[in-house]
């Protein structure tokens, strides 16, 4: 009969303990692993959805912004800030004054359209405000094509370039001539005046430094 002697059987148990102890560690591993992968996609899924939150939050945020603030100083605004660029004095001593300050003034004039759409689009602007923001949309598309319009007149009239900038209670003509004289200004009123109906002293006329 086969017998194992006592130091044999103390190493198969040893042998058999340390395989226990690998197949628990591996298994433990594999355990942790995936409550890990888990739990990081949890993670991911809950980050995802708080920023999306955060993001819906914002946006509804920026739009009632918008709404709230008055069609007519968002208006105003622009208007203020292109009429300080086109006459800043050192931006008239530009050799390039009228193509860079006619792009500022069209450019500046869409962004103010794009925040009149968004003012338009959005569900919950009330229907007077809604109005307004397409009334001033469709004045802004008007006044461009005056300013155009005008702006070739000028030239015809012997100006090698000019710029016009219209508003609602006011006009600045900007030409370029080495000195202004009093039948050029005439010459330019007349044109503004006709296309305008503005008084002379809403129109304001310089030449380019």
């Amino acid at each position: 009969m086969f017998t194992l002697k006592k130091p044999a059987i103390i190493t198969i148990l040893v042998a058999l303990l340390v395989l226990t102890g690998y197949v628990n560690h591996q298994l433990t591993q594999n355990s942790v692993s995936k409550i890990s992968n888990d739990y990081q996609s949890h993670e991911e899924k809950e980050l995802a959805k708080a920023k999306k939150s955060n993001n819906k939050d914002s946006v509804e945020t920026i739009s009632k912004e918008k709404n709230n603030k008055n069609v007519s100083n968002l208006t105003e605004e622009i208007n203020d800030n292109i009429e300080k660029t086109i006459s800043k004095e050192e931006n008239l001593k530009s050799s390039n004054y009228f193509v860079e300050h006619r792009l500022s003034r069209d450019k500046m004039r869409a962004n103010l359209v794009d925040d009149l759409r968004d003012i338009v689009e959005d569900e919950k602007t009330n229907n007077e405000i809604r109005t307004k923001a397409q009334s001033e949309i469709i004045s802004m598309g008007e006044m461009s094509e005056k300013e155009l319009y005008m702006e070739g007149l000028i030239k015809a009239k012997g100006f090698e370039e000019a710029l016009v900038f219209l508003k609602e209670d006011g006009a600045k003509v900007v030409v370029s001539v080495d000195e202004l004289t009093e039948q050029d200004v005439i010459k330019i009123l007349d044109i503004v005046k006709n296309e305008t109906k503005l008084d002379p002293s809403k129109i304001k006329i310089m030449k380019k430094q």
